[in-house]
């Protein structure tokens, strides 16, 4: 949606990578076993809806609005509440067909207004005009013309200021002191896309000024390592046989310009790159960078070599036929 962002997964086992979806799948869990719980329902998946719609309609600290409000630049609209109807007229209403109607009534009564408004601004501008522009109004009103809001036929007085397109005065807004034939209109399709674009670039500066705060708290919490420091490297659990230490000693060989580190062992250099939170810096220097060989191994393979066994197996040297001999005996 924006240029230039660049998106940054982490890994599946690394959960300190993955605080933020972490953080939302909590919260979406805790909103679901309240729905579940108000509903007196198993059925789960019904209210994936309502919280998502709740999830989206809440404020967000980092880009000072609501994501439903940064994507679509207005605020999601839930029941009755948020329609043009007055609560005087909606709160009788029993059925759908009845809303229905009341919203048809509504419609033909604006538009019906409209036309009549339009037909007074016409015959006073009619006799105000020269015999130039009576010409001109006259060959508009000889052709047909649609409203690009609505798509209803429209007499030809109004055009967008912004797409040039005809419109209705009353599907789109003006100045309240602009008045008469041919007055300055913005149809609703511009004014949302304003909106919205105003919305985003609000929330691409949140999101941005957000970013630099959790970079600089990092910088801070987690200072640069020089070349050649030597690091302890946990190994997770899945990669660790049953002999195989909890970690792993290295020493940083480089880093790039985004801040992540190659990591060597007497082995031979790490497969991929790490980050400042995945290790800790050694009280001392048992390694040197020049001693590192420049074959390449991954963590799981430098923690089963250091252990000299496999994961989760001890190394023997029995054969199966010396097995069934001692069986025997």
């Amino acid at each position: 949606m924006w240029s230039g962002m660049k998106l940054v997964h982490g890994k599946p086992r690394h959960s300190q990578s993955q605080g933020s979806v972490e953080r939302s799948n909590q919260d979406f869990r805790d909103l679901l076993v309240a729905w579940v719980s108000d509903n007196n329902t198993k059925t789960w998946s019904e209210g994936l809806r309502f919280i998502e719609s709740k999830k989206n309609r809440a404020l967000h600290s980092g880009i000072k609005t609501s994501p439903y409000e940064a994507m679509f630049g207005t605020a999601q609209r839930i029941g009755l509440g948020d329609s043009p109807l007055t609560e005087d007229i909606y709160s009788s209403i029993e059925t759908e067909d009845e809303l229905e109607q009341l919203f048809n009534a509504r419609m033909n009564n604006d538009r019906d207004k409209e036309e009549a408004n339009q037909q007074d601004r016409k015959d006073e501008d009619e006799n105000q005009t020269n015999n130039s522009s009576e010409e001109t109004v006259e060959k508009k009103d000889n052709k047909k013309f649609c409203c690009v809001i609505c798509e209803k036929k429209s007499s030809g007085a109004h055009k967008c200021s912004v797409c040039d397109q005809f419109v209705h005065a009353v599907c789109g807004s003006y100045r309240e002191d602009s008045e008469g034939f041919g007055l300055t209109v913005s149809c609703n399709l511009s004014v949302r896309k304003n909106r919205i674009k105003i919305e985003r670039e609000g929330a691409k500066s949140g999101q941005e000024q957000q970013a630099q705060k959790m970079v600089s708290l990092s910088n801070s919490r987690l200072p640069a390592v020089d070349i050649g420091t030597n690091v302890v490297i946990r190994v997770p659990d899945l990669d660790r046989g049953r002999l195989a230490p909890r970690n792993v000693l290295a020493v940083i060989v480089d880093v790039n310009s985004s801040g992540l580190y190659l990591l060597g062992t007497k082995e031979g250099q790490l497969e991929r790159l790490y980050a400042c939170n995945e290790f800790t810096t050694a009280d001392n220097n048992f390694i040197e960078a020049h001693d590192v060989p420049s074959s390449s191994l991954s963590l799981r393979s430098a923690s089963m070599i250091t252990s000299e066994g496999k994961q989760g197996f001890v190394r023997g040297t029995a054969s199966i036929k010396s097995a069934n001999v001692v069986r025997k005996i």
